[in-house]
């Protein structure tokens, strides 16, 4: 009985420690984005992940919005032909994303909620204290998976304006590995790809 006592208080113990420890990493992260520590931004960010999903988000609204990704592909053809249209928008958006997704581009662009350029745009920022609000509203705000955590912020603000972060567990430390942006900010960063997307001879 004590043994099965023992076996199950170290379990709950296990699950409470993984189920607060995203939570410490995010306020981790957020001194991190206050103090402007580009070191400690460096081991609590996945760099080429956060890249990765902004370049995907943006490049599938840029395409539609110019009318390029339409209906879903009905033959194989189809397919290939979006993933190729996907693939040159997602190149031209590794260039918009060059300064954002360095050290020094994220840790503003976490606290202002926007690229430097953006100015008229009013996006809340997506971590800073203001964001997040109490503990209570974070964990409202969040969903936990397995090796996966999402949080909405700024936690007090509607879906169509919130950020959500994806954190992943990586050598057992919780690391943002993806962001999806708000919807104006997907279209404002779409039309900066738009703008500098090649243009086509005319046939």
């Amino acid at each position: 009985m004590r043994m099965t006592l023992s076996i199950s208080a170290a379990l709950v113990a296990v699950w409470l420690a993984y189920a607060v420890s995203p939570f410490v990493s995010v306020y981790r992260l957020v001194g991190a984005v206050e103090e402007r520590n580009v070191a400690a931004l460096s081991v609590r960010v996945d760099f080429h992940a956060v890249r990765k999903s902004l370049e995907e988000q943006i490049a599938r609204t840029h395409l539609t919005i110019t009318g390029k990704l339409g209906a879903p592909p009905s033959s194989l053809r189809d397919q290939l032909a979006q993933q190729l249209s996907v693939g040159l928008a997602a190149s031209v958006a590794d260039q918009v994303l060059g300064d954002l997704v360095s050290s020094e581009g994220l840790l503003d662009f976490l606290r202002t909620g926007g690229p430097p350029d953006a100015d008229s745009i009013a996006t809340p920022g997506a971590l800073s204290p203001d964001a997040l609000g109490n503990v209570w509203r974070v964990y409202l705000n969040s969903e936990l998976g397995i090796a996966r955590f999402f949080l909405d912020v700024p936690v007090d603000k509607p879906r169509q304006q919130n950020f959500r972060l994806q954190f992943c567990l990586r050598d057992w430390a919780w690391k943002l590995c993806g962001i999806e942006l708000p919807q104006a900010l997907q279209v404002r960063l779409a039309q900066e790809v738009a703008n500098r997307e090649p243009s086509r001879p005319r046939s």
